[in-house]
């Protein structure tokens, strides 16, 4: 049978029944067919999801349909705070809590946490805990749907619909690995359905196992970690652009084993480019030393130069043993998830009918690394206390862990500086401590019961149904993490009397319990030597919880107004009430230890973490209608039929009060083969709970200052800036701290956020010439425009907005910050979510499928049969503001101007084969920079290749064997590109191996 692969929603098939074949599509509540719907619809099917092997929906998306970008989050790079694994699709790269996500045309419980410092400060939904065995297709309404579903669709809908009437049973085993043999995962999964009392009733049962071995960077070093052969940009000497160079080591003076430094001040140990050793321990020739790996003797800091590609780059880098920042971070996430899933319907009458869901998914992701806690000058200068937990290590000269050869060298360094010798610095990225490390476990529960029916009343059929739903999300984070005042003790060693090496006396340990409860030394000078009592006395587990809860009632009624000469006019009325409710649990060590004040003192590194919990509900009225003004059989010269349709939704949130959502469309067919159409909606987004309710937590931050000397003569007015800035008693050549160092201050949500807004245009048309049987053409131009939108503000932003505005001082952002007597920014400025940004897509979808039997060519019917498909998306304009700053988006590997995906399938019997082909166009590295700042800035084209095999055995039994990356291409030059976009090509060829059953 073909594959339909994708496809635009509204061609059903290639022969003329599809023209008046009534279906429900996403995007409406009537019923449509390929002359009268408006969207510009996509549909990803079962067959193409099982062909290319797919286990996350949400990364098949990104691969099939070019609309979709780069997921906010996905198992693969790197993971979401207090969420690993998780997978937020995200179409047109607007945000993923711009898509709406529905399952069977209903809403999902979403899977982010509330807590400020979360991957999306929205309502996203986790498509990896959507079963691919289970799912018929997958739909995508590009710019459309917020009147018919209400908040979120912005960017557009996307639709899971399942497979609730499936009768038979159907096992299916998986596995992958790469040609180096890592990447390996598995999957099994299951599913029966049955037909019951004289087909009444259907009952669906699906269950799926996933399991993924997680990898770090260190895997692929010489793609996106620190290999010899990996090319970074790094600043060049002179400061006013980047170079390429060979080998992700860090050239800023800090290793896993240590740098000794004569001084903690920040930036003093030397320049940003690792020359002029300024207060450096060094050897007699004057070369920065470094702890050996063992930690028993000083070895020079060896810098190499940049040798990009035959570049003469004249800036220094650590190639040697300087510290490899890119290997510790995720590249693919460690993960185990388990899919239990009922669906079925009962026909009480013959008209009534029942239906209900039940979900069940349980999984575990961990982020395999992330940076180590750090302790370097770069972080203000020296450890002093809890406040500066990452500064750099001030220890003795004492300290009974150095050798006397060490000690006499560092003692002798801070002699010729004229400097005390009884104190020196350590700066060290500590890897033996902490690797940053993460597990989520969630669990997800959700329950839909249903009734539909129909009934006759006053001459017309009224058919109606009402449904409700419960889902409830949890979610638990474990980290292992450093406390610091317990590394503070540790850190203090001394001998006692007997030659054993001991924490000083004196200490107070945290009050937060360690893995250790007793002080034992720590050895900070090389890597992996200190005790494990010691390591475990600094060390603690901290946890979070969350928990997200969706109640969704809905009821609605169709039937008809009249009957026209063009048909039937319909119409559809309905009523939702809907409660969302998120809560975060930050924990004890996150949270920090409450003080006397009633403020919060951090236990580690990261500032105190507060609990984010709230809830709202809405009441939604909608309606939708649809008037046939001219159908096929009333045979007009130049009108086959012509559509109109519209639909309204009124929307009062408990939060936000209350809002309308409309939209107005066609379609015109003016012969049989072709149909043209086009739609004009106004959508909005809700404020999500943690961008209504998250309270006020400390932050550190920095920022550009308006008034600093380097930045008075920008802005979008600069005459304006200078003249807001000398009323607020800045003096001239003034250089700002904030923009040095970082500086205390809050951030928060903002209850009086209202909701983003946007219109959306789509039009197109839809070509099955009656002469080419089997080809169908679809186009679709779409227009997403979005105000209000809703952005969280830094200090930097929220000055430029202060001194830029001719409201001075009399505004919301001039209040959020103070400057003391000498024009600094003073501890305590306020930052958070503000209706500040636009943002504004344009773009062009355009699909194409021919289904060709070869009998047509003059062979055999047993010959089998070509079907071509390709999907392309070329963007026009992607742009947006945030207050007086404009921005461009399109055109990175994150947001690509074009791309498309080509299937060319072969099936002939028991036999399929695929050859694919995915197409990215020109991409850079980065946008509104100028062209001397990043050498090579544009990636070029690039083409990956896949190719699956399969088989059917007597009937029933069928194996596949697929190959992604065919020809093992390399990622783009200079090997700067997303992650997820060039997976496959840093993983090199892999393969999928499947083998199953049905019945």
């Amino acid at each position: 049978m073909a594959s339909k692969v994708m496809k635009q929603a509204s061609d059903v098939s290639a022969g003329t029944e599809s023209n008046t074949e009534n279906v429900t599509v996403t995007g409406s509540r009537l019923l449509q067919n390929r002359l009268t719907n408006t969207m510009a619809t996509t549909e990803l099917d079962a067959e193409q999801i099982q062909k290319r092997g797919y286990t996350n929906i949400g990364l098949a998306l990104m691969r099939e349909n070019p609309n979709y970008t780069v997921p906010d989050n996905s198992p693969i790079g790197a993971q979401g705070t207090f969420g690993a694994g998780q997978t937020f699709a995200d179409l047109l790269n607007m945000g993923s809590q711009r898509t709406l996500t529905l399952v069977n045309g209903r809403r999902f419980v979403s899977s982010a946490t509330s807590s400020n410092f979360g991957v999306v400060a929205g309502s996203p939904v986790d498509v990896g805990n959507i079963p691919t065995l289970l799912i018929k297709k997958v739909d995508t309404v590009v710019g459309s749907g917020g009147p018919v579903y209400g908040s979120d669709a912005i960017a557009g809908v996307q639709n899971f619909i399942l497979d609730d009437d499936y009768q038979g049973v159907k096992l299916d085993g998986q596995t992958g690995f790469s040609q180096r043999q890592d990447a390996i995962n598995y999957r099994l999964a299951g599913k029966v359905g049955r037909h019951f009392d004289h087909d009444r009733g259907t009952i669906v049962f699906d269950t799926e196992y996933n399991q993924v071995f997680g990898m770090t960077n260190a895997d692929r070093a010489n793609w996106v970690g620190a290999g010899d052969d990996r090319l970074q940009y790094v600043r060049n000497q002179a400061g006013s652009g980047y170079d390429l160079a060979r080998g992700g080591r860090y050239y800023l003076p800090f290793t896993t084993a240590g740098v000794p430094s004569m001084s903690g001040a920040y930036y003093d140990l030397a320049n940003k480019y690792g020359q002029n050793a300024g207060t450096a321990i060094t050897n007699s020739a004057g070369q920065p030393l470094v702890f050996s790996q063992d930690g028993k003797s000083l070895v020079p800091l060896s810098y190499g130069k940049l040798t990009g590609d035959g570049l003469t780059a004249t800036g220094k880098k650590a190639n040697n043993n300087g510290f490899p920042i890119s290997n510790y971070n995720n590249l693919i996430t460690n993960q185990q998830r388990l899919n239990l899933t009922l669906l079925g319907h009962y026909d009480i009458t013959d008209h009534l009918r029942a239906s209900f869901e039940g979900w069940y998914v349980r999984s575990s992701a961990s982020n395999m690394a992330n940076q180590p806690y750090y302790n370097t000058q770069q972080f203000g200068g020296a450890m002093t206390d809890m406040d500066n937990a990452n500064g750099a290590l001030p220890l003795s000269t004492n300290n009974p862990y150095l050798t006397s050869a060490e000690r006499t060298t560092i003692i002798n360094n801070l002699q010729a500086a004229g400097l005390p010798t009884d104190q020196f610095y350590v700066a060290r990225a500590n890897t033996d401590y902490y690797t940053g490390k993460y597990t989520t476990n969630t669990n997800l529960f959700r329950f839909v019961g249903g009734l539909q029916g129909d009934f006759h009343f006053a001459g017309r059929k009224f058919e109606w149904k009402g449904s409700a739903e419960y889902g409830q999300y949890r979610s638990s984070t474990e980290k292992r993490e450093i406390l610091t005042q317990n590394y503070i003790n540790a850190l203090n060693a001394v001998p006692d009397g007997a030659g054993n090496i001991v924490c000083a006396s004196g200490y107070t340990s945290a009050a937060y319990p360690s893995l250790n409860s007793t002080c034992s030394p720590l050895n900070p000078f090389g890597v992996n030597q200190s005790s494990k009592a010691g390591a475990e006395y600094i060390q603690t587990d901290a946890r979070t919880k969350s928990i997200n809860q969706q109640w969704d009632f809905n009821a609605d009624v169709r039937s008809t107004v009249v009957k026209l000469p063009g048909g039937q006019w319909t119409y559809d009325l309905g009523y939702e009430h809907r409660y969302e409710g998120m809560n975060f649990n930050p924990g004890n060590f996150y949270r920090g230890e409450l003080m006397s004040d009633g403020s919060y003192q951090q236990y580690g590194s990261s500032v105190p973490t507060m609990s984010v919990g709230g809830a709202y509900h809405t009441n939604e009225v909608y309606a939708e209608t649809m008037i046939p003004l001219v159908s096929p059989q009333m045979n007009i010269p130049g009108v086959y039929a012509l559509t109109a349709t519209g639909s309204g939704r009124y929307v009062n949130n408990s939060a936000t009060g209350g809002f309308w959502a409309y939209s107005g469309g066609g379609s015109y067919a003016p012969v049989k083969d072709i149909v043209f159409h086009g739609n004009y909606t106004t959508s909005f987004r809700a404020p999500a709970i943690t961008e209504l309710y998250s309270p006020d937590a400390t932050v550190f931050d920095t920022g550009t200052d308006p008034c600093d000397v380097s930045s008075i003569n920008s802005g979008p007015n600069p005459a304006l800036r200078r003249a807001n800035c000398q009323k607020a008693s800045v003096p001239a050549n003034f250089q700002s701290n904030i923009q040095k160092f970082t500086i205390k201050g809050l951030s928060g949500g903002n209850r009086h956020l209202q909701n983003e807004q946007s219109t959306q245009f789509t039009g197109g048309a839809s070509f099955q010439p009656r002469w080419v049987r089997g080809l169908t053409i679809g186009a679709d131009f779409y227009d997403v425009r979005v105000k209000n939108e809703i952005s969280s503000l830094g200090i930097g932003s929220i000055m430029a907005a202060c001194y830029d505005s001719t409201t001075y001082p009399n505004n919301q952002y001039c209040q959020a910050f103070s400057r003391d007597s000498n024009g600094q920014v003073n501890q305590g400025f306020q930052e958070g979510y503000y209706n500040i940004g636009t943002e504004h897509y344009r773009a062009l979808q355009a699909h194409l499928s021919y289904f060709l039997p070869l009998s047509k060519l003059g062979l055999s019917e047993d010959d089998g049969a070509l079907q071509t498909t390709v999907n392309y998306k070329h963007g026009f304009i992607h742009n947006g503001s945030i207050l007086t700053s404009q921005y461009d988006y399109l055109g990175t590997s994150s947001d690509l101007r074009d791309n498309f995906t080509a299937n060319f399938n072969y099936m002939r019997g028991p036999l399929f084969v695929q050859w694919q082909m995915m197409y990215y166009g020109k991409a850079k590295y980065a946008l509104q920079v100028s062209d001397s700042l990043y050498p090579n800035n544009t990636m070029k084209q690039y083409f990956m290749f896949n190719t699956t095999i399969g088989y059917t055995f007597a009937k029933h039994y069928n194996v596949s064997f697929v190959m992604n990356n065919v020809f093992d291409a390399k990622p783009q030059y200079p090997y700067q590109g997303n992650t997820n976009r060039y997976w496959d090509a840093i993983i090199g060829r892999n393969f999928q191996v499947q083998a199953g059953v049905e019945f």
